[in-house]
């Protein structure tokens, strides 16, 4: 009973990332990560064992510390790709305010 609360939470999750793509309010590679997070959150619901299973082959134990490792190494890796994506757009910024203030510079210098 508890795994059709989880496939149902999945199931809105995919369609809310879809329809925020669909609004271009998200792009699509930003989108892709997020779906296979909630693919593979669907498919553990549907198949709970299936972590146990995982977790042998790991050789981990206790099989709800795989899925809480899992999920750490996919939000460092978001918080990563976001990281370097901030990095450039600061540069761009940068880029940009020298280029506005050439162009200020240009404009006052051709009203004398």
């Amino acid at each position: 009973m508890n795994n059709i609360y989880f496939i149902i939470i999945s199931v809105l999750c995919i369609i809310y990332v879809s329809l925020e793509v669909r609004k271009k309010k998200f792009s699509i590679k930003e989108s892709f990560w997020w779906m296979m997070a909630f693919i593979l959150m669907l498919f553990l619901s549907i198949f709970p064992y299936s972590i146990n299973w995982l977790a042998k082959v790991f050789g981990i134990a206790y099989p709800p510390s795989l899925l809480f490792v899992f999920c750490i190494i996919f939000l460092v890796f978001i918080n990563f790709r976001n990281s370097k994506k901030i990095a450039e757009q600061q540069e761009k910024i940068i880029e940009l305010a020298q280029q506005v203030t050439l162009l200020k510079s240009k404009v006052k210098n051709e009203k004398k």
